[in-house]
């Protein structure tokens, strides 16, 4: 408890029956039983000392006790109740307004309790307006009304409610009335009309309804106050509990006054503290003003409670550790003041929660604690501070605290840490959202005279190493996810420190990567690799490579440097670093670069080659000199191991068909003669100057064909390596009748089978000059499959000019009959296509003559149908139904054309 209002007596042994009170700005009107009405005028000397004054004396008031009275200044009018009449009146001279009473004159004799809603405005040009509505109880219905300031008279506002019993009292919030009954409360929503019973009184003998705020009521039931809002709905878990049923209560924030029978009793809604208890002689009836002048009267006595100063109550509240009470009482008088300094009031309430905030992690009460200083703008070093190994010693030093700060232990350390984590990811959200460029942050000091920080770097750094800190004490699984953020600002050094004093060398590789710190970061991966005390997962090249992957091609230098150990160690592994599939275009090496890296590695070719091949193989890439460099590369490792192959051969064995000789030999020469077939993009005139005319025979036929050089290639399958089945495949692979080049393919083979001598000495000058020509018989038999099989491939002509003297002519036959019979089907196939010709012709004359008989003519008058101009001299059509359009127009207007 603590003291938060003085009595003062104002009026004292009044010879009148007090019934009602009425109080704005510095007057006071007083309603007796008599009907007689007193105002008062009451100025303040200082303090709790006040000078009051009879000012008027109204005897004609009313002819029965006044019941109720309310004051509306700004519209200068009393509103009053007696005898069950409803009386507006004028403010300062209390004389009755007959136009504005009569307004209201359908609750006249009937009126049990009346309800004003006041509600002052601001205009447009910052002007106050003053709102009034009214709700009157008469018999058992409710009236509503309100003031129309240009005709100075009440105007109904729709039909009026009608209720089950006669209200005792009403009481506005927002759109909805709450109404007393004998028993019950009720709300009343006056859009709909909708009524919902609440609850009983209780054993109280009238209703008691308060307005608490704009938007919250609290009703009475025995010595309980419910605290409601417009719908009914309660907003409170708990009631406020009174000593005594209250007869009269007023709210005055943040405090509830209740009048009980023998004294005032204050309390605060939440938190429901009982905060002062003041004697007085049977008070009845409490009034306040707009600006919260409070009076309070029984009989026939008036009192004045005066506010003690608000800083005067929050410094006791403060040094009695209420700070919950001091946080209310602070906000209150900020929202009622709200044209003082709004930077003061602000600071101050942030000054209280912190020392709230600080008692609650004194108290061990760890997640409140951090979950109110998340709320305030408090220097986050200075929260952090509050943990004495977490901040350099020599920083923490400088930070003031209200006390000292207890080191906690065990359970205690954890759920602290706990909370912090919560504290520090809040904050590191809240900057997160900051805008890039603003490089310094509002912060405030724990308690006033402690230096604070504002760099936003610093922040953020002294927060995430915090967390790491907290991370790997409580929850390390959390560390690795925080290094790996982007925007982490982990201070290098110290978390470097923790985090090898922890032993997590994975999680300080991830901190490194993160802060682009990569040579340190395989530094340590080199030193780990080889180490037997290393982390099982740091051992090897694997960790390496996977990091030499994830770095981009402008790391070129790191990743080649940091590549050649691991390729000595694992040349399959290492080549992964230049061909994973994560690899995004973007992210490649430039293909050159690698390659003439490669090369001056140990087994060089033989990397270059697998790299190559997934350049493009895998890549797609369709670049010819990477074409072309992989064959170079095939070439170059096959070259010795064909050469040893060879000379190893006994004498006149003859090798085995390329690709068929075995083991690695056999294998390379297979896919080097696959990838000269299926891939289009090698330049053949460029690589076959590099094949040497002793080996590679398959792979220069290849090349040759791929030249154009059919004669040549032709030579190598027939007289070389004598595969006829090979020659004629090569054939039929590039016989194309309408090239130049290509056409003649088979009549090149044939001349092999026919006369060997006059195409080897041909073939000697294009292809091998060292040939030795050997007495070649011819192949008749192979010559006649190739002219039955592929008959119409070859000009008969050049074919008549092949065949020998001494060939028989009845070996001929079947080749002479083939030719004649294709000849005559080609001649009767010719013959039914000239007639279809002239039959298309036909008709289409036919249409023409059809066409030209119908006869129009075009004058100078003759406009185009589609956009009304005249044809003149422009190109048209004609419709079938006579009518011309320009031709230009059929774009705009589709049209059936006869």
């Amino acid at each position: 408890m603590h003291e938060a209002y003085q009595t003062t007596s104002i009026i004292d042994k009044l010879p009148y029956t007090i019934e009602s009170l009425a109080a704005y700005g510095n007057k006071l009107i007083v309603g007796a039983r008599n009907g007689y009405a007193l105002v008062y005028r009451v100025d303040s000397k200082g303090g709790s000392i006040y000078e009051v004054s009879l000012e008027q004396a109204c005897k004609t008031f009313s002819k029965k006790p006044v019941t109720q009275l309310e004051p509306v200044e700004g519209l200068d009018i009393l509103l009053s109740l007696s005898d069950g009449n409803v009386g507006v009146h004028e403010l300062g001279s209390l004389k009755i307004m007959p136009k504005a009473t009569e307004s209201i004159g359908a609750t006249k004799g009937a009126a049990s309790a009346f309800a004003a809603d006041v509600q002052v405005l601001k205009t447009l040009d910052n002007n106050k307006q003053w709102a009034l509505k009214l709700c009157i109880s008469a018999k058992k219905s409710v009236y509503l009304y309100y003031w129309k300031n240009s005709s100075e008279m009440f105007t109904e506002m729709s039909v009026k409610i009608p209720l089950q019993d006669i209200a005792k009292q009403l009481c506005w919030c927002k759109s909805s009335i709450c109404v007393g009954f004998k028993r019950e409360y009720y709300m009343i929503d006056i859009d709909s009309g909708e009524k919902k019973e609440l609850f009983p009184i209780g054993r109280n003998l009238d209703p008691l309804i308060t307005k608490v705020g704009e938007e919250s009521l609290t009703l009475n039931r025995d010595n309980i106050s419910i605290v409601i809002n417009h719908e009914g709905q309660p907003t409170q878990k708990h009631g406020i509990t009174w000593s005594e049923s209250p007869s009269a209560m007023l709210y005055r924030a943040p405090y509830l006054i209740g009048i009980l029978p023998r004294f005032i009793e204050i309390r605060t809604i939440e938190p429901r503290h009982m905060i002062q208890t003041l004697p007085l002689d049977r008070p009845r009836i409490l009034s306040h003003t707009r600006d919260g002048a409070l009076y309070v009267a029984s009989l026939n006595c008036v009192w004045r409670l005066t506010s003690l100063s608000v800083k005067m109550q929050i410094t006791e509240l403060i040094g009695n550790k209420e700070f919950e009470l001091a946080l209310l009482l602070s906000e209150s008088n900020r929202s009622e003041n709200l044209e003082s300094s709004f930077k003061g009031a602000e600071q101050q309430l942030n000054s209280i929660k912190n020392l709230h905030a600080f008692e609650l992690f004194s108290q061990k009460r760890f997640a409140d604690s951090m979950s109110k200083f998340a709320d305030l703008p408090t220097d986050p070093s200075h929260v952090i501070g509050l943990y004495s190994d977490l901040l350099p010693w020599e920083f923490r030093a400088r930070i003031q605290y209200p006390r000292e700060v207890e080191e906690f232990r065990g359970c205690d350390r954890e759920n602290a840490l706990g909370a912090l984590i919560d504290y520090l990811t809040v904050k590191r959200a809240e900057f997160s959202k900051l805008d890039k460029n603003e490089k310094e942050i509002h912060t405030e000091p724990l308690i006033e005279g402690s230096k604070t920080m504002r760099s936003r770097r610093q922040l953020s750094q002294i927060i995430d190493t915090t967390l790491l800190k907290c991370y790997l004490e409580i929850n390390d699984a959390l560390v690795a996810p925080l290094l790996r953020l982007k925007d982490n600002f982990c201070h290098i050094e110290e978390s470097e420190t923790v985090l090898r004093a922890n032993g997590k060398l994975d999680e300080l590789i991830i901190l490194y990567e993160t802060k682009q710190l990569h040579e340190k970061a395989l530094n340590l991966l080199l030193q780990q690799s080889q180490s037997t005390n290393a982390p099982s997962s740091l051992r090897g090249v694997e960790r390496t490579v996977d990091y030499l992957q994830k770095l981009d091609r402008t790391q070129s230098r790191i990743i080649f440097n940091y590549s050649v150990w691991v390729m000595k160690a694992d040349p399959e592994k290492g080549l992964s670093i230049f061909t994973d599939e994560l690899l995004e275009k973007e992210q490649r090496l430039a293909v050159e670069k690698v390659v003439s890296f490669l090369q001056n590695l140990e087994n060089g070719n033989k990397l270059v080659l697998q790299y190559l091949k997934h350049v493009v193989m895998e890549w797609q890439e369709a670049n010819s000199e990477y074409h072309d460099q992989l064959v170079n590369s095939y070439r170059e490792e096959i070259t010795p191991m064909l050469a040893e192959y060879i000379s190893s051969l006994p004498e006149g064995q003859s090798p085995a068909p390329a690709g068929s000789e075995g083991g690695e030999l056999g294998d390379l020469r297979a896919q080097l003669l696959h990838f000269l077939d299926v891939s289009k993009l090698y330049r053949a005139d460029r690589l076959i100057r590099h094949f040497p005319y002793e080996y590679f025979h398959e792979e220069r036929a290849v090349l040759l064909g791929r030249c154009g050089h059919h004669k040549q290639a032709l030579f190598i399958y027939v007289h070389i390596l004598q595969r006829m089945e090979m020659a004629e495949e090569y054939c039929r692979q590039y016989y194309k009748k309408d090239e130049p080049g290509d056409c003649d393919v088979y009549v090149h083979l044939l001349s092999y089978y026919l006369r060997p001598m006059d195409s080897l000495l041909d073939a000697r000058q294009l292809y091998s000059p060292n040939y030795d020509l050997r007495d070649t018989q011819q192949n008749h038999a192979a010559a006649l499959k190739i002219l039955k099989q592929h008959a119409g491939k070859v000009d008969s002509r050049k074919v008549l000019d092949l065949i020998p003297d001494d060939f028989p002519l009845s070996h001929l036959l079947p080749y002479l009959e083939s030719i004649i019979e294709k000849g005559e089907i080609q001649k009767r196939e010719n013959l039914v296509l000239r007639n279809l010709l002239h039959s298309e012709k036909l008709t289409i004359e036919r249409s023409r003559i059809m066409c030209e008989r119908v006869k129009f003519v075009v004058t100078e008058k003759s406009t185009c149908f589609v956009c009304q101009n005249k044809i003149s001299t422009s190109s048209f059509v004609r419709h079938s139904q006579n009518s011309l359009a320009h031709l230009s127009c059929l774009d705009s207007k589709v049209m059936d054309v006869g």
